[in-house]
């Protein structure tokens, strides 16, 4: 029958995570804590045991010695101020804010937190343990001062009592002064909020992961198990109630081996945490652990952060991410745990040891050899044990009574077995006498100083990936992690020094980032031949014209910039002044004469050339005057003498009227005086 998914009560999600933390507790005391213990002996200089009674107690330090030279590679490439680490900026905009979250970054893990020595305990862990467990989280912290008021005005105690970060410890005491006024009495504490980004190594046997995983991203089930008192479970804010519920018994880390195999030659007789009489100072072991898990019935799994001690749940929340960082030096594919780098030493230590002890006994019994001696050969056998310079030996015979014993010699192919233990030892941990300048041979006038450096550089391949592996599977995501903290929980403006200058930064403004980019070209000596290669980039952009336009003051700044924080110069502006901040460059008075001078002729050619310009202007304007006068000239003639026609017409025409009138007239005076029958005659002219 199919279930529908249902919620889990407080019981059910504790005894999950009891579960899970039992099961990856028995793998790990079962099979890693073995392993674990066993590199720890070596790693001492305290195995393998002498084979005999009396015999040599050398140790080959092979383990040691690899151990130590591998993380001196890696820690001093990603020591403090290498910018190894940064973050990518995602757009133009972006550039600055980058260098800022950069800056913070760095600042946090390596002045905020001593990341120096937190990076090389996790890279021994990750060298003897398979893998270096790191945590990173905001730790909340306030810094508390106490002051005491005696005697107070009121109204100046009420100032300083009323400020937000003032915390009284007590109930404030009134009293009356001398002149009636109220004067207070009361102790308080100022307190300082001090929160910030922590990260620190985690002890192997605290580390739990349950199930079948190759990421930490992707684990059912994860846990760090620690050890603390009640009082400082109180401290952390956890239910006073609940802290003290806790059973004397829930203390799984008390006898734990390798916490005692760490610490057997420093502490002195028998320590017992029970020698506090107090109930606060009770320590038992806590579980932080981290699943994923149905809770809430949806069908879908979250990832809770659940505190518990034993029985007692002290906290459960729902979280986003795990706390929790891993370096894993030699990584197996499919598999969380890589290989143990320290382990894979052990039987060149052993073979060493056991050859090197031959050679070392057989000394000693060359120079101190048994004797054996005729019965009754010597009266006073423990003449014989006395070794002082020119002690008598009473004998019966000098030539037969005493004889050394005869033994075998030293087989003659130590040394060279010694040798080629030696050898198998630099291919398996791919660290050699050459890459640490140990070999002498290396240095014959027969081999060139480049081919030394070659060999030195093939020599340190296997070292600059397993550092490679450290920057990106613990330093960039440590990066991320710490930026993320930051930008959930500073609310605090910091004051960061960069390039020289103390710029503000707000992580608080920041936007979201999921990507760094890491620089691997920077580490083991080459930092220099970095610097070189810049500065010969300089002159060449510097002495190239066509180059001039695109290569200016403000990009030679950049490169030597970058060059003097390459070196680890951080006060870049004691030496650098950024071009954008500068004035205009101040000339050499010759100079300024000789510009001056070109001024002025450029002037006067300029004034010249204006008044050539001029005369040119008016001669145009003066021709097309002369030109406009003529075409209005002949424009008026003609109208004149159109008008002198229209004149004509006009009189010619007016004389015709008058003379058609006339005669109009005159015939019509003759018909109206005329008696009938009478002929008319008339004559027309034209000036009439």
């Amino acid at each position: 029958m199919k279930s529908k998914p249902t919620a889990l009560s407080d019981e059910q999600l504790l005894s999950a995570c009891r579960h899970q933390a039992q099961e990856g507790t028995a793998f790990l005391d079962t099979k890693l804590a073995e392993e674990r213990r066993k590199v720890t002996q070596y790693y001492l200089g305290k195995a393998p045991l002498p084979m005999r009674e009396g015999g040599s107690k050398f140790v080959s330090q092979d383990v040691y010695l690899s151990v130590e030279t591998m993380k001196a590679e890696i820690v001093e490439t990603f020591g403090a101020g290498s910018k190894i680490v940064q973050f990518s900026p995602q757009g133009p905009e972006d550039i600055v804010p980058a260098r800022h979250a950069t800056a913070y970054c760095e600042y946090a893990v390596h002045r905020r937190n001593d990341g120096l020595l937190s990076f090389q305990d996790i890279v021994h862990d990750g060298l003897t343990c398979r893998a270096g467990i790191a945590k990173v989280f905001w730790d909340r912290r306030e810094d508390v001062d106490v002051y005491r008021l005696k005697g107070v005005p009121y109204e100046q105690a009420s100032v300083q009592l009323s400020q937000p970060n003032v915390r009284l410890t007590g109930k404030p005491k009134v009293t009356e002064g001398p002149n009636g006024e109220p004067l207070i009495d009361a102790e308080y504490e100022v307190v300082t909020d001090c929160s910030q980004v922590t990260f620190e190594a985690v002890p192997p046997e605290e580390f739990i992961i349950g199930g079948r995983t190759r990421k930490l991203d992707k684990a059912r089930y994860l846990a760090h198990r620690y050890r603390c008192t009640l009082g400082e479970l109180v401290e952390d804010g956890y239910d006073m109630e609940l802290v003290y519920s806790i059973t004397t018994g829930d203390d799984d880390l008390a006898l734990d081996t390798e916490v005692m195999q760490r610490e057997e030659d420093t502490l002195t007789g028998l320590y017992s945490d029970d020698d506090f009489p107090d109930e606060a100072s009770r320590m038992v072991t806590v579980y932080e652990s981290y699943i994923r898990i149905d809770a809430l019935g949806t069908g879908s799994q979250q990832l809770w952060r659940v505190v518990h001690c034993g029985d007692v749940m002290l906290d459960k929340q729902r979280v986003s991410d795990h706390p929790f960082l891993a370096y894993v030096p030699q990584p197996i594919p499919h598999t969380f745990w890589g290989n143990n780098f320290a382990a894979r030493t052990i039987p060149h230590a052993n073979t060493k040891t056991t050859l090197t002890r031959a050679i070392l006994e057989q000394a000693v019994e060359a120079t101190n050899p048994r004797w054996q001696v005729a019965r009754g050969g010597v009266a006073n056998p423990r003449e014989l044990l006395d070794n002082r310079r020119g002690g008598v030996v009473n004998v019966r015979d000098v030539n037969s009574s005493v004889a050394p014993l005869p033994q075998s010699p030293i087989n003659p192919f130590v040394l060279q077995t010694i040798q080629m233990v030696d050898s198998d030892r630099e291919d398996t941990t791919g660290i050699s006498r050459l890459s640490q300048g140990l070999d002498k041979k290396a240095l014959s006038h027969q081999n060139s100083k480049g081919l030394v450096e070659h060999l030195s550089d093939a020599s340190k391949t296997r070292t600059k990936v397993i550092a490679r592996n450290f920057a990106l599977q613990f330093v960039s995501q440590l990066y991320l992690k710490v930026y993320k903290l930051a930008l959930e929980n500073e609310s605090q403006k910091q004051m960061l020094e960069i390039g020289g200058e103390f710029v503000p930064i707000t992580p608080a403004a920041w936007k979201a980032r999921r990507d760094v980019s890491v620089d691997m070209s920077l580490g083991y000596g080459e930092r220099d031949q970095v610097v070189a290669d810049m500065a010969d980039l300089h002159q060449a952009l510097q002495g190239s014209p066509k180059m001039a336009r695109v290569y200016g003051e403000k990009q030679a700044y950049n490169l030597w910039r970058d060059t003097l924080n390459i070196k680890g110069v951080k006060n870049v502006a004691d030496y650098l002044a950024d071009p954008e901040t500068l004035g205009p460059p101040e000339q050499d008075p010759k100079q300024q004469a000789e510009i001056a001078k070109l001024q002025k002729e450029a002037e006067v050619m300029e004034r010249q050339q204006a008044l050539r310009e001029q005369q040119v202007m008016d001669t145009i304007a003066r021709e097309n005057a002369e030109l406009e006068w003529k075409r209005l000239t002949g424009q008026a003639d003609m109208a004149a003498r159109q008008q002198a026609e229209d004149r004509k017409d006009r009189e010619t025409a007016n004389r015709i009227d008058i003379a058609l009138a006339e005669l109009e007239l005159a015939l019509h005076a003759q018909i109206t005086a005329a008696p009938e029958n009478t002929k008319l005659t008339a004559i027309a002219s034209p000036n009439s």
